[in-house]
């Protein structure tokens, strides 16, 4: 079974001590509120949550929060990381930022900057969702990455030191809400903050049921200040998690069995390799005679087997590439009988993604 964790950080406040006798109250006073919100909105959909409050929400405790999730989780889980607090800027001292900049959270005791929350995401699993919200000041690209681009001050850009892609791209599927555009302030009041209480209004107690592009574009219209919440996703975000409703924890798990797949030329059958080294299991039974298409559609780098008649150990064609993009496709001279179908991802290792199968008997044949 899926499992759905999440890590909720809210600051009403800093230790001065720390910052020069700044003490952070303006304009976090409902931030501890937003977290309490956001609970609300994750606990009926079976999330466990970890949650962090000013003087708990230290810079070690958010980062061994988000290594401990990445430990924890595997393909098919999901992950929902939300801060609420003020958010900064510091300069830039890898050179990885185009405007000398790198965004922060401001946790309790010090600032997180943004390459230590990529260096701690970079650590989940591939076939993980996360999804980052931010509802703090310079939150557009607060993750890493994308810088957006103010409108009322002029950036100063620079060349980007050279970096591999080992040390860019995230193995995980990352979606980030953020409330605010990089060099913007995000608005907060004593109810909390502006974007967290359109995104509850948003959720309206669990009656939303859209993508998250969906809920954010719900958000940008429910929002009366004049912050611009931002959409972003990094790693190989599927269609899957793209379109699926907000915060779902998947129910998809490893086929014990057959399914059974009807001779059709209509909707295919939606599948899912929810586990890296999972094998799907289909049959379809043949009346007539004739020549038969299997084949698979999506973005899933998949291999199929067909089997039969009447066995599902006797291999009668194996196929890769043979479909659109990645898919497998088997055309072949089918006696009256049932079959079987296996399919799996191509890198047995750390391969997962949706996918669809259909079985289609050519017509006039």
């Amino acid at each position: 079974m899926n499992k759905g964790e999440a890590l909720l950080v809210g600051l009403k406040g800093v230790d001065p001590g720390c910052y020069n006798g700044w003490d952070g109250t303006a304009g976090c006073w409902g931030c501890e509120l937003d977290v309490d919100n956001v609970e609300r909105i994750l606990k009926p959909l079976g999330y466990n949550c970890r949650i962090l409050k000013t003087a708990q929400a230290t810079r070690n405790h958010v980062l061994s929060g988000l290594y401990r999730a990445a430990d924890n989780l595997v393909a098919g889980d999901i992950f929902v990381f939300y801060y609420s607090g003020h958010g900064g800027q510091q300069p830039d001292l890898n050179g990885d930022e185009l405007d000398g900049k790198d965004e922060t959270l401001v946790a309790y005791d010090r600032e997180i900057i943004d390459d230590k929350i990529h260096e701690a995401l970079m650590k989940f699993r591939s076939g993980v969702r996360v999804v980052m919200i931010s509802d703090s000041c310079n939150s557009g690209s607060n993750y890493r990455g994308r810088m957006t681009v103010p409108v009322n001050e002029q950036a100063t850009f620079r060349p980007v030191a050279p970096a591999s892609r080992d040390n860019v791209e995230i193995k995980a599927q990352l979606i980030h809400l953020a409330g605010c555009r990089d060099g913007f302030t995000s608005a907060g009041y004593q109810q909390g903050g502006a974007f967290t209480i359109a995104l509850c209004d948003a959720w309206h107690d669990g009656a939303f049921t859209g993508s998250y592009r969906e809920l954010h574009s719900k958000i940008c219209k429910i929002i009366s200040s004049s912050q611009k919440p931002q959409y972003d996703e990094y790693g190989p975000v599927t269609e899957e998690f793209r379109t699926e409703r907000a915060f779902t924890i998947a129910s998809s798990t490893v086929l014990e069995g057959p399914v059974e797949l009807k001779v059709i030329d209509l909707a295919p059958y939606k599948g899912n390799i929810a586990q890296p080294g999972q094998k799907d299991w289909y049959k379809f039974t043949v009346s007539q005679e004739g020549k038969y298409t299997i084949e698979t559609e999506g973005r899933t780098d998949l291999i199929m087997n067909l089997y039969g008649p009447d066995s599902d150990t006797k291999l009668i064609a194996r196929d890769d590439d043979s479909g659109t993009g990645l898919n497998p496709k088997i055309t072949a001279d089918i006696a009256p009988g049932t079959y079987y179908v296996r399919v799996e991802h191509y890198n047995s290792k750390s391969g997962t993604g949706p996918y669809s199968i259909k079985v289609v008997k050519q017509q006039g044949l």
